[in-house]
């Protein structure tokens, strides 16, 4: 029997054989691990993965029942912030890989995804903005005064030095992320926002990174990563003629991420903006990813540093809401041939970044509680997954 394209992208990207999950320390196997999210995915061709903070897995958080929790539920980690530019270029031809070895391993070497028998998608090897945590500091300092010419020379030793560092170890990487601007910005081509590298080469950098990501490891899926596209809009209309463009220049972009920080009041069925989105992608040619999926519910107000910051819902039957938006985001995932796979912004409430984000006024937006219990969205996720 031929394979479908699915199943063909599925098996290509788990490396050809699916994972097992085997018995505990103790010889007991785990009643997560038995009914995780992965092996309900797996059966519908899905790929699901999470965000991951470093230093969780580094110091094993909460006895184990973090790492363990990911290994059952997921077949790829990301790295929250660990692999951004300013975390890992620290100065010209000068890299801090401390981060990306511990996850991947030095050359030659496996990590701790190896080791739990994970996949990792990149996050990410350019950032297209000029704040702290998306531009090195010293690039915006006096190395910034540099030439078109010693600012290509920069970026693409850069891009070689990490994507060809981990060539081979990394599924996907999320190759620029969120470049164009959220409102109209002096006629830029595609409203790219003003940073600093379209600022030195123009929109050519997104050309120049792509095709400097594929040639430094050509198996790895190259994705142009956005927020506030999900439903289409202005924004969705330039990201898919960014996307087209990206394509027509040969670059090796496989496809759009589809970030889809979303809240419980979110409405995703057939036939809207959402569906239509993703069916223009597929016309262009090109896959996607949902890569950052999240859906917040407004919350009791708390003071930061208490417990419960951020966690309690205001009206317990929002909880019921979300899990409904959750299960409308896989049906469309699932429903769609070009759908590489679902990423969700982390699975505990304990570490989500919505509260930090909105002053506390919205959070509880994840999979789990903060004690790792699932919530109504684990199971509508399940159900949608079981195919019920």
């Amino acid at each position: 029997m031929m394979l479908s394209i699915c199943s063909l992208l599925f098996t290509a990207a788990m490396g050809g054989t699916p994972l097992s999950l085997g018995p505990d320390s103790l010889g007991r196997q785990s009643p997560t691990a038995q009914q995780g999210l992965r092996d309900f995915a797996r059966k519908r061709r899905l790929l699901l993965g999470t965000e991951v903070p470093l230093r969780n897995l580094r110091e094993n958080a909460d006895g184990g029942r973090f790492a363990e929790t990911v290994s059952s539920n997921f077949d790829f980690v990301e790295l929250e912030n660990e692999f951004k530019p300013p975390a890992v270029w620290k100065g010209p031809r000068d890299y801090d890989f401390a981060a990306g070895d511990f996850l991947l391993g030095e050359p030659g070497k496996i990590g701790w995804a190896q080791e739990h028998k994970l996949r990792v998608r990149g996050h990410v090897l350019l950032y297209a903005s000029d704040n702290g945590y998306t531009l090195p500091q010293w690039i915006r300092g006096a190395q910034g005064d540099v030439s078109k010419e010693e600012a290509s020379a920069m970026l693409h030793d850069y891009i070689f030095a990490v994507a060809g560092r981990y060539r081979g170890k990394i599924a996907m990487w999320d190759v620029v992320n969120e470049a164009i601007d959220d409102r109209p910005n002096n006629g830029n081509r595609f409203n790219l926002r003003n940073s600093y590298w379209f600022r030195k080469l123009g929109p050519e950098f997104l050309v120049l990174t792509f095709k400097w990501a594929h040639e430094a490891d050509p198996k790895a899926q190259l994705y142009y990563n956005d927020y506030s596209v999900e439903a289409g809009g202005e924004k969705g209309k330039q990201m898919l003629a960014l996307g087209q463009w990206l394509k027509e220049q040969r670059t090796g972009i496989t496809g759009l991420g589809l970030q889809y920080h979303i809240d419980c009041r979110t409405k995703i069925e057939p036939g809207d903006g959402h569906y239509g989105f993703v069916e223009d992608i597929r016309k262009l040619g090109l896959s996607y990813m949902i890569t950052e999926l999240d859906v917040a519910v407004p919350v009791q107000p708390k003071p930061f540093g208490d417990p419960d910051y951020g966690i309690l819902p205001k009206d317990a039957a929002d909880l019921d809401r979300q899990a409904d938006v959750y299960a409308s985001v896989f049906r469309m995932a699932l429903s769609s041939r070009n759908c590489h796979g679902v990423q969700v912004w982390g699975f505990t409430d304990k570490y989500s970044w919505i509260p930090g984000f909105s002053r506390g006024r919205n959070g509880a937006a994840l999979l789990f509680d903060k004690d790792y219990t699932p919530k109504p969205a684990y199971k509508a996720v399940e159900a949608v997954l079981q195919g019920k």
